[in-house]
């Protein structure tokens, strides 16, 4: 009698720590942001400055880090 209940009490333990591992490690994987993955870098043409892709600025299918550096390196080239 002593040996199933200590076979039950071993079973909550492992059950228990499952869940909790998994729950721990759902918050974590959900959403992971640029910055866990890391993030491609393009390279500005005008200043030479590399920006995350996702906050640079797209024109003519080139990369640029601002408005401003897209207008002066497209005027330039017009």
């Amino acid at each position: 009698m002593l040996l199933v209940r200590l076979l039950l009490l071993c079973a909550i333990v492992y059950i228990l720590f499952l869940v909790l591992k998994s729950l721990v490690l759902g918050r974590k994987g959900k959403s992971p942001d640029a910055t866990q993955l890391g993030e491609a870098m393009v390279l500005d043409p005008q200043c030479q400055t590399y920006v995350p892709k996702s906050e640079a600025v797209s024109r003519e299918g080139k990369y640029f880090c601002s408005e401003e550096c897209a207008q002066r390196y497209l005027a330039a080239r017009a």
